[in-house]
């Protein structure tokens, strides 16, 4: 992918978080946050992309970067990490590969089904993994904050 494609596909997908960010009814303080925690996983995918074919991959390391932007915006600004991760999150959806796999199912055409859907499974899979390592990591991390503070 060109260059200058990968700057504007960071550039709308900024855009797009931040409209989802506001859909959402994010404070106006916060919207910026939304959309830049959507550039950031953007860039991560296209830097993981360009190393590997693999979705899994590449939407794994997205997702854990997304998580991560918003664990550390919720702690920050005292608010729900989810107000940071949707936003964030929503533009990496594999709604092409969905799309495709769902025109495969009606048109009855395999190859649009077995290309698609495995792409699709792997790149929501991807992302669910990513999600959980940083909430399980998160967790953990401030349970052992919490009892260091007890002792």
């Amino acid at each position: 992918m060109a260059v200058m494609e990968s700057v504007k596909l960071v550039f709308f997908t900024f855009g797009s978080a931040l409209g989802i960010g506001a859909v959402y009814q994010i404070r106006r303080e916060y919207l910026l946050y939304a959309g830049l925690g959507g550039a950031l996983a953007r860039i991560v995918f296209l830097l993981v992309k360009s190393c590997t074919a693999e979705s899994f991959i590449y939407n794994f390391f997205a997702a854990m970067a997304a998580a991560l932007y918003a664990e550390c915006l919720a702690y920050l600004t005292k608010n729900p990490s989810t107000m940071f991760l949707y936003p964030s999150i929503i533009p990496l959806t594999p709604g092409r590969a969905f799309y495709f796999t769902v025109i495969g199912l009606i048109l009855k055409n395999m190859d649009y089904i077995n290309e698609y859907l495995v792409t699709c499974v792997h790149s929501l899979i991807g992302m669910g993994l990513g999600f959980a390592v940083v909430s399980v990591v998160m967790y953990y991390q401030g349970k052992h904050r919490r009892l260091q503070k007890k002792s």
